[in-house]
């Protein structure tokens, strides 16, 4: 009976690993709860959690100066709910995002709050819906674009007119910007059970830029930028469409020591798709100092092989991960692709019990 779910776990998974990925976020996702889910913000045991994780992508390509990807996170399950079985978290994260030669850098601050439903009696089981929302600052430094005949495409048409020009340098002057801002709002809900002892089923959803469509557009002053071009044509290209991701785990035990979590997640936005898979395995060295360590392979299909990598010690947890870049790309990665790190740790404070004393009089 036990062999069944996962079954179906990997079943389902595999349907879904038919859709074309694209390379997007963290390969250990799990490790950043607050970006993958809001819904995640408070979830776990304890007094608060602190974490973070970076992520970096390229360095080896001749001439690129790689991408790079730092995040940092807080939250705490801080006030009871409307019942005994429930309860309110609130976290924090931010991250900056630098890519490519341009330095394009996408920073962002973020505020999450969660209510977590306890489901039946034991409390076992937990439904939670998290919002976030925060704001979000994107920039790029035009003097690391190198333009010959000009850029092209569908809906935007620009030739510089020399290598002074302030649109390619990054300058004001012919209608562009290098800081934009915006606010920014998700939701998620998931669901988490414990099944047993040694067995969790969890199961999420999320979207990005829900409540609005944030427009990314550096381009400020488009009536000057017209005097010289007429074929631009930016309408709706700059608005950032809605995110949706799907996120699934199942941890059971093998054997006193040996335990299993394959891992899933999906992620569509606008037409792109991306579907990861992975098979943590755990092993617990010292049952007595809580000492586990993990490890496992994973597959983000179209793009990256993944080398999985972890310990558990207690109440801190880290994690690292390299990716193999089987993509078209290997030509110039050499199929090397991106590694991160990760960490968390869960605070856990306690008030000590107050003791009332009490005098027995013993009766003769």
């Amino acid at each position: 009976m036990k062999l069944i779910k996962p079954l179906l776990f990997f079943f389902l998974t595999a349907i879904l690993g038919t859709l074309q990925a694209q390379d997007i976020h963290f390969t250990l996702f799990n490790m950043s709860p607050l970006t993958l889910n809001p819904a995640n913000t408070g979830a776990f045991f304890g007094t608060a959690r602190v974490g973070g994780i970076y992520r970096g992508q390229w360095y080896n390509v001749s001439g690129a100066k790689g991408y790079e990807t730092p995040s940092f996170y807080v939250d705490a399950p801080i006030l009871r709910g409307f019942r005994d079985q429930d309860w309110i978290g609130v976290g924090a994260v931010i991250y900056n995002d630098r890519a490519g030669t341009s330095r394009l850098r996408t920073s962002a601050s973020m505020l999450s709050a969660s209510y977590h439903l306890g489901l039946g009696k034991d409390g076992k089981s937990v439904l939670t819906l998290g919002l976030q929302g925060g704001n979000v600052q994107r920039r790029y430094d035009g003097n690391g674009l190198t333009f010959g005949d000009g850029f092209g495409g569908t809906n935007l048409t620009y030739q510089p007119n020399n290598s002074s020009d302030p649109f390619a340098a990054g300058g004001t002057d012919g209608g562009g910007n290098t800081n934009t801002n915006y606010l920014d709002f998700g939701g998620g809900l998931l669901f988490r059970s414990q099944i047993d002892e040694q067995t969790n089923f969890e199961i999420g959803v999320a979207g990005a830029h829900l409540f609005t469509t944030p427009s990314e557009n550096f381009l400020f002053n488009r009536g000057a930028f017209r005097e010289n071009q007429d074929s631009i044509n930016v309408s709706g290209a700059d608005k950032r469409p809605l995110r949706i991701t799907a996120h699934t785990r199942y941890e059971w035990a093998l054997t006193e020591r040996w335990s299993a979590a394959p891992t899933a997640m999906f992620q569509a936005s606008k037409g792109a798709t991306e579907v990861s898979l992975q098979a943590w395995a755990g092993y617990l060295v010292n049952p007595e100092m809580q000492f586990k360590l993990n490890f496992g392979l994973g597959y983000r299909f179209g793009d990256a092989g993944k080398v999985l990598l972890g310990m558990d010690y207690k109440d801190l947890r880290v994690a690292a991960a390299y990716d193999v870049n089987f993509s078209q790309l290997n030509a110039a990665t050499n199929y090397q692709g991106a590694f991160e790190i990760a960490a968390w740790y869960i605070i856990k404070i306690y008030k000590d019990p107050e003791i009332k004393q009490a005098i027995l009089c013993p009766k003769f």
